[in-house]
């Protein structure tokens, strides 16, 4: 809900801060004190166009700052949605300069006007004689009667049909082609496995090919110390090997031991044989350092750059690396595949697709019976509310016509549909009704709806505009009525409308520093009995005015919500 709105240089409004509180809330005052400003500033904040005649005289920006609280689970996923982090809480601010500049910022993240007007629509609306609504767009109509219907496990149930209809036909279609479409297609796939499988490619092999090359370009030196190596352990033409001195040792020792017979110089024999195969293993796995290269090192490092060549095209074509190249390669096939399996598969997706529409009309002409139950209830509630506010001409029905496509909403066409003069042919509301009349219709349907809606903050302005007092205290009722669900505020002149509401605030001017100032505060009981007074008596309050504003108060205080 709305629980703070700060204000600053909108028109005759230098600075004010208004609390709001849940329940019904009333905005009063004299003609000219402001209060249209208030409604304008709120506007602004559901993304009206920027008009710079707003800004108060002598000053560049005028801003409006409102915090939301206590925001559903839904409401919070919404206005992530939209790129704003949330909480629970959401502060909104709009600033509107006069070189045209507007500045726009949700929880203090700068946000387009489209988004604006996209989370504000959820959180606020406005019913006036110059205020859209979000009960006049047809878009809403559908759902407001679902709510109302309370048929939300039907449509859950038709849903998963029509979700299983949608994912059958969307396969069927991917699959349709014509058989030239289908060659081309064919044949493309065919080219590319081919290319892939013509590489032969095998994963990890361009390391290993980078890694040789390197080797190569480093074998000049590589080839010194594994030829170091080899002719120091095994074989060397200048001077006896490691391995050649440990053999004439052995030779020396086994003479020695033929002579002398000694257990001792056996078991050296031993050690000496062990080590000289161990100094041959160094050798040897130090001269594989050479293996792969070749007997031309030019020859091999051609080969190599050939075959890197061509594995950096079909990188270029199909992956990042081997892997994925080879991965696309099967991804590849299983598409050839389903192309060759395609006409089986669409047959037997015709079968499913009539089964699922079936099972999606079904369910559908349940959802519409369910509908059409809830619209006669909810048609005659409406009228019943329309009569009870005095608009005994205005006729009001909910219309429940079939579309020519099932949806996900259903095969339902839902529009609020009125008259408001006998004779007239029955309209949607947006076209039939305006100012206080429109209004009323509004809090008709928001008195129906109370808590069975997603709109937290309503505001009426004015809704009691040229209304006799016994009609503007059944206003004053309903919108107390209406506040069971919501929070509801209303710019009013009447003292019936006032004396219903639970919290009432005083909108008032007065000049400061030879400048005049728009005010605002939050009345007490003796402060609302003065304003009641003020608004039934006007310049003369006689103490029969003063006694019949604290009866009014006192007797509002005694009856329970909503007058029966």
């Amino acid at each position: 809900m709305l629980v703070s709105l700060h204000i600053e240089n909108v028109a005759t409004i230098k600075a004010v801060d208004i609390e709001f509180d849940y329940g019904f809330t009333v905005l009063s005052g004299e003609t000219g004190a402001g209060k249209s400003i208030i409604i304008d500033s709120v506007n602004l904040l559901l993304g009206d166009k920027s008009n710079r005649d707003l800004i108060r005289s002598g000053e560049t920006t005028a801003s409006v700052t409102a915090v939301f609280t206590a925001l559903s689970d839904k409401k919070i996923r919404m206005i992530e949605e939209n790129g704003i982090p949330c909480d629970g809480e959401l502060s909104v601010y709009r600033e509107i300069g006069v070189n045209g500049r507007s500045l726009i910022k949700c929880n203090g993240r700068s946000v387009p006007a489209y988004s604006l007007r996209a989370i504000m629509k959820e959180l606020i609306t406005i019913h006036g004689q110059n205020s859209s609504s979000s009960l006049l767009d047809e878009d809403t109509h559908l759902e407001l009667l679902d709510s109302y219907a309370e048929d939300e496990a039907l449509l859950t149930d038709y849903r998963k049909s029509f979700d299983e209809l949608n994912d059958a036909v969307n396969e069927q279609r991917s699959l349709i082609m014509d058989e030239r479409e289908k060659q081309r297609l064919t044949d493309d796939l065919n080219r590319q496995i081919g290319e892939i499988e013509d590489a032969s490619l095998k994963d990890g092999e361009e390391d290993e090919l980078l890694a040789a090359k390197t080797r190569i370009k480093n074998l000049e030196q590589t080839a010194k110390y594994v030829k170091s190596v080899y002719r120091n352990l095994y074989h060397s033409e200048k001077s006896p090997s490691a391995c050649e001195r440990i053999d004439a040792a052995i030779n020396a020792l086994t003479s020695l031991n033929e002579t002398e017979q000694s257990e001792k110089i056996a078991s050296q024999i031993t050690k000496l044989d062990g080590f000289r195969y161990e100094i041959e293993d160094i050798a040897e796995t130090t001269r594989e350092l050479l293996d792969g290269i070749g007997e031309d090192p030019a020859e091999t490092l051609d080969a190599i750059e050939t075959r890197l060549t061509l594995i950096n095209r079909l990188k270029r074509k199909y992956g990042a690396d081997i892997a994925e190249i080879l991965a696309y390669h099967a991804q590849l096939k299983d598409k050839l595949k389903s192309i060759k399996e395609a006409d089986g598969r669409i047959a037997e997706l015709s079968d499913i697709i009539k089964k699922k529409k079936a099972e999606a009309l079904a369910k559908a002409a349940i959802l519409t019976e369910a509908r059409k139950t809830a619209a006669a209830a909810l048609g005659k509630a409406v009228s019943d509310e329309l009569k009870y506010l005095d608009l005994q001409k205005v006729r009001f029905e909910i219309s429940v016509a079939l579309k020519k496509q099932l949806s996900s909403d259903g095969a339902d066409s839902v529009v609020f549909m009125a008259a408001t003069n006998t004779g007239d042919e029955m309209k949607p509301i947006d076209r039939i009704a305006s100012g206080g009349e429109m209004s009323r219709i509004m809090l008709a349907i928001k008195s129906v709806f109370a808590g069975k809606d997603d709109i937290d903050t309503v505001i009426y302005d004015e809704v009691d505009a040229g209304i006799s007092g016994a009609t503007s205290e059944r206003i004053g009722d309903r919108l107390h009525k209406s506040a069971d669900g919501c929070q509801v505020i209303a710019v009013t002149h009447s003292a019936q409308v006032a004396s219903c509401a639970d919290s009432h605030i005083l909108i008032y001017k007065a000049d400061v520093g030879g400048r005049t100032q728009t005010f605002c505060r939050t009345l007490d009981r003796e402060e609302r009995i003065n304003e009641l007074a003020r608004i039934i008596g006007g310049v003369q309050i006689t103490r029969n005015v003063m006694e019949t504003a604290a009866e009014m108060i006192k007797d509002k205080d005694n009856k329970p919500k909503g007058i029966q």
